[in-house]
């Protein structure tokens, strides 16, 4: 589907982003990755030569005329993923004013279709939250993201863009930043070492990142969702300790998760779980299962991934 088509990519460096200029390049796809000029290219490194790395801010590309008449400008850059990040600022400037200047640049660049990658946290806690739940976010990072989608639904009925906002999960994989949950259990797991978590109690909706990047082809291609508001999601609901306990039980080396040890994360969602019919529906889309997406992450770690661990403290 992807094959012969023209994207530009915002984010493409961060852990979902680089995981679909990965699936986009493979796919046969030109793909023209925009970054900051402080941006560590280190997630792309496979693919050296078979993509385009523009260092501009967002708001700079209106000029750009490589870029002009592009087949969907997919829009991933966004500040706060980490939840240690408490720069209230920041996290407007790029995930309210940042999309505002995206949104701008793609009108003017007449693309064909502005694709928003928002998040789960836009919802705030609930349970198989379909894509019209209210959104009450618990964090400035998930308001600053509903924020972004309100803008994008608006900017684009206004100027008759084309927009669809995709929203993932709790998104897992290869290449995600060691300090992340999933990751922080692998590398553990494969050492023997204890994982300490806080209760463990809380619950995920996880997902793959390699399906969330099958979701955003898709969401990029399909002609009959413009406008719509997608969850990537599995309908699932897994605790943090049973995911902990299955990263390690995958690792095989006998790793014990211990809760309780880890203080709570102020403004972290209690229950979470999306309903991923409308993607199902609407996009032929679906996730595998976490036992699955798992066991190929955990491969992935132990067979030279956590050698790039080092690299993935942000």
């Amino acid at each position: 589907m992807l094959e012969g088509m023209r994207l530009v990519v915002t984010g493409g460096t961060g852990f979902v982003g680089s995981a679909f200029v990965r699936h986009c390049v493979t796919a046969g796809a030109t793909v023209t990755v925009i970054a900051r000029p402080t941006s560590d290219l280190w997630r792309l490194a496979s693919i050296v030569g078979h993509h385009e790395v523009i260092r501009a801010g967002i708001g700079e590309l209106g000029g750009r005329n490589e870029l002009r008449g592009a087949d969907a400008f997919v829009h991933l850059a966004a500040a706060g993923v980490n939840q240690s990040f408490d720069d209230v600022e920041e996290m407007v400037s790029t995930n309210v004013i940042g999309t505002a200047s995206a949104l701008r640049s793609a009108l003017d660049l007449e693309v064909g279709r502005f694709v928003l990658v928002g998040t789960s946290g836009e919802y705030g806690p609930g349970v198989l939250l379909s894509e019209d739940s209210p959104l009450r976010p618990t964090s400035e990072y998930g308001a600053t993201r509903a924020a972004a989608t309100l803008l994008t639904q608006t900017f684009g009925a206004r100027r008759a863009l084309d927009v669809v906002v995709v929203r993932p999960f709790a998104v897992y994989g290869p290449y995600e930043a060691a300090y992340r949950l999933l990751p922080y259990a692998i590398l553990r797991g494969l050492g023997g070492l204890p994982i300490d978590i806080s209760s463990g109690r809380q619950t995920r909706d996880y997902v793959h990142v390699d399906d969330v990047a099958s979701g955003l082809e898709l969401a990029s291609c399909a002609p009959a969702v413009t406008g719509c508001v997608l969850n990537l999601c599995s309908g699932v609901e897994t605790s943090v300790r049973a995911a902990a306990a299955l990263a390690a039980e995958l690792a095989g080396r006998g790793a014990q998760v211990r809760s309780n040890i880890r203080p709570p994360i102020p403004g972290e969602m209690w229950r979470t779980t999306g309903d991923p019919t409308r993607a199902r529906d609407q996009l032929g889309w679906r996730s595998r299962s976490l036992a699955e997406g798992l066991g190929q992450t955990v491969a992935w770690f132990r067979d030279g991934g956590r050698n790039l661990a080092a690299y993935a403290q942000r």
